[in-house]
């Protein structure tokens, strides 16, 4: 067995996950990552004030402790993966220099933990602390708890007490749509499966240097050591509350504008790159704890699949109601954890998974990961200055976050509401510089966004008439 790395914990959290197989998400995370497309997320943090090294390090340290599996590694007892005794921590990397290094380099859980800090110094008072995460260790919301945790003690507080759920709220039972396979969740699974498989949706098509077109393919990402893979935009507080009310005022949410803009974002990035109209599907992660729930780090969340035809794309408004009719049955009927079934069922046999994490296939056209308010996810109990969270002598001005990157999803959108600004942060993978790819794209999105606030309903002419 490897040696960890780093320096092992002087004390094991409460709760150990020595032993512990991991559960089938968590198999399936582990399996999926690759070096070019590791199965990691972001979440970044920028602080203005005077953040202090040693102080960071002994929060992180301080913090990790009530988080078992954020300080262990993974071995296989035969072809099964198991979580091992906490004897590692998430490792700190303070200012990496520019060149050299490999600062965002895939994680190896059998060796080293699967959370990395990575601090970039902007000048004495401006900092990004930026997470790393691998997948298989938790997800977006369990990894803004810890955040959390981090800038309680930073604070010099005590972090929020783990909670279990009260008695699950019984949600009723929604009326049949054309979205809705069936009241039933057994028969709305084999649906579902059923129409999952049977639409074939199209990736996001390759680009030159000189913008979308036919090319660069699969690059896998990759950067320099001082620059995070993905890019991001921000809306100021009066446009994300114009967004809300042309929303509001549809009967929709924000976050199905954002998914109708995104689809619609696709096909144009596609036309542009001379591919014929085709369909497109968006994966949701739905997180499926209970309110008031609060363990340490985890995966708890399932994934539900949004499929259009390039056709239904053509009228943003009724693009736009159709995801919103989708989105309440979704959650109305517990939806997102079909997936976790299906996954259930291939860890049966461990091989059979991993040939469908390498199939050649575009399962996804792009991911959309809602967190929504971060403040509200950390819990952090620290106080506020001007409506964001001020740990200390600290003021976190913004908070960023990303999905994981497959192979043929070449482009993740994940989305904050921070302080009242909507930012939209994104990987993409159509070409050799992630950077490039990503503002192109993200580009479009907001072009979608801004024909939202204005109350534009015209039929985009980017987007070619099936």
């Amino acid at each position: 067995m490897d040696a960890p790395s780093g320096h092992p914990p002087a004390a094991k959290p409460a709760n150990s996950a020595a032993g512990c197989p991991l559960t089938p998400f968590e198999q399936l995370m582990l399996i999926d990552d690759r070096p070019g497309h590791p199965m990691c997320f972001f979440l970044e943090c920028m602080v203005d004030g005077p953040l202090q090294e040693n102080r960071l390090r002994e929060a992180v340290e301080t913090a990790s402790r009530r988080h078992p599996l954020l300080c262990s590694r993974v071995a296989f007892h035969g072809s099964r993966p198991v979580w091992l005794d906490a004897d590692v921590l998430p490792t700190v990397i303070w200012n990496p220099p520019e060149q050299g290094g490999d600062t965002w380099r895939p994680f190896d859980l059998r060796r080293e933990s699967g959370m990395r800090i990575v601090v970039l110094g902007d000048g004495e008072n401006r900092h990004r602390v930026v997470f790393q995460v691998h997948h298989a260790t938790c997800d977006g919301v369990a990894g803004c708890e810890f955040a959390g945790d981090i800038w309680a003690v930073y604070a010099g507080i005590e972090p929020r007490a783990f909670s279990q759920p009260p008695v699950a709220r019984i949600k009723p039972t929604a009326q049949n749509t054309p979205e809705s396979p069936a009241a039933s969740d057994g028969q709305g699974a084999a649906t579902e499966a059923r129409k999952f498989v049977s639409f074939w949706p199209t990736p996001l098509a390759g680009m030159t240097t000189s913008g979308p077109g036919q090319g660069a393919g699969d690059a896998g990402v990759t950067c320099d050591p001082r620059s995070p893979p993905y890019m991001w935009i921000e809306f100021t507080p009066a446009s994300t509350e114009r967004l809300r009310t042309a929303a509001s005022a549809d009967g929709v949410s924000l976050n199905d504008c954002i998914v109708a803009a995104v689809m619609r974002a696709v096909l144009a990035w596609n036309a542009r790159a001379g591919r014929p109209a085709a369909n497109v599907r968006v994966t949701m992660p739905v997180n499926l704890r209970q309110p008031g729930q609060r363990e340490p780090a985890n995966n708890n969340l399932g994934y539900a699949f949004l499929d259009r035809t390039a056709a239904q794309c053509t009228d943003p408004k009724s693009l736009t109601a159709s995801i919103a009719s989708a989105t309440r049955w979704i959650l109305d009927h517990n939806a997102a954890a079909f997936f976790l079934r299906a996954i259930h069922s291939l860890t049966r046999w461990p091989w059979l998974l991993t040939l469908a994490t390498r199939l050649p296939l575009c399962v996804s056209t792009v991911v959309v990961s809602n967190i929504g308010d971060p403040s509200r996810r950390m819990r952090s109990g620290v106080g506020k200055f001007d409506g964001r969270d001020a740990p200390g002598d600290l003021v976190i001005q913004g908070f960023l976050g990303v999905p994981p990157l497959r192979p043929r999803t070449r482009a993740t959108i994940g989305v904050t509401t921070y302080a009242g600004r909507l930012s939209l942060c994104c990987l993409c993978s159509a070409h050799p510089s992630p950077h490039e790819a990503a503002r192109l794209f993200l580009d479009l999105v907001r072009q979608e966004l801004e024909e939202i606030m204005a109350g534009s309903t015209a039929t985009s002419p980017a987007l070619p008439t099936p």
